[in-house]
């Protein structure tokens, strides 16, 4: 029996690029599953025009929204697909190949490159990006992260060929505004793992953060998005760190209460 594909997203207010997502990937399965947390945009007509199976619950975090919708689609092989990417014509082949004669492997890992302002990202943090999309359900599951989440396969794990297109953001104020929301997510991570944050965390990791991206892996050459993405990655950064630190501090005082 040929093997069959399952397509899986989780949305909240996902209109600018979901319905050419969706299209993308239409070819490769009949089965496309939309787990959406509220969406108040044109996110659900989308869906409905495209006739795809919708399924509305509340956010718990993105390892456990993930890991559910996974449990929801029709097949064993899944395909996770993010609502601002693109899965182009050219990888459907390889992607057909590997659930028809995936040998040992429970999951496959593909290139995505990167866009931004319309250029493709060729270096800094955004340069080498690779990310396990393609799983078998049946030999892995989420981690519970509420940020940051990551399959964990329970078995070899391969490479695809060609690359995932992802336009994550729309503009650069977008990218200001996304950067608040997972600075404050990953904070709460550092505490729920009894990560000790010091003062000195948010200067000296905002500064290590620009360095890494805009200097030692290049960044400067993508120019102008060159240095937008070196800077909101140290600003995340500093955030992330000053939110911990003013979690832990406000954790303290509670206790001397």
């Amino acid at each position: 029996m040929t093997a069959q594909l399952s397509v899986v997203y989780i949305t909240l207010n996902a209109e600018r690029l979901l319905e050419r997502s969706i299209r993308c990937v239409r070819p490769l399965a009949e089965d496309i599953v939309v787990v959406d947390s509220g969406s108040t945009d044109g996110t659900l007509a989308i869906c409905a025009a495209l006739g795809v199976r919708v399924i509305q619950r509340p956010w718990p975090g993105f390892g456990a929204q993930r890991q559910f919708a996974v449990s929801q689609a029709a097949h064993d092989w899944v395909l996770i697909v993010d609502a601002d990417e693109l899965v182009p014509e050219s990888i459907h082949g390889g992607i057909r190949r590997a659930i028809a004669a995936p040998g040992d492997r429970v999951a496959f890992r593909l290139r995505r490159r990167n866009y931004l302002a319309g250029r493709p990202v060729r270096f800094g943090d955004w340069r080498k990006d690779l990310v396990l999309r393609l799983v078998d359900r049946r030999r892995g599951h989420y981690s519970e992260d509420p940020v940051h989440e990551r399959w964990i396969a329970t078995g070899p794990v391969g490479d695809l060929p060609g690359w995932l297109l992802h336009y994550p953001f729309a503009d650069y104020r977008s990218m200001l505004a996304k950067l608040q929301t997972y600075a404050a997510l990953n904070a709460e991570g550092l505490v729920q793992r009894g990560r000790r944050v010091k003062a000195s965390d948010p200067i000296s990791h905002s500064i290590w953060a620009f360095l890494r991206t805009y200097l030692f892996r290049l960044g400067f050459l993508d120019g102008v998005n060159g240095a937008a993405i070196a800077w909101t990655t140290a600003l995340g950064a500093f955030m992330k760190y000053a939110t911990a630190l003013e979690l832990q501090e406000q954790a303290a005082k509670e206790k001397e209460r």
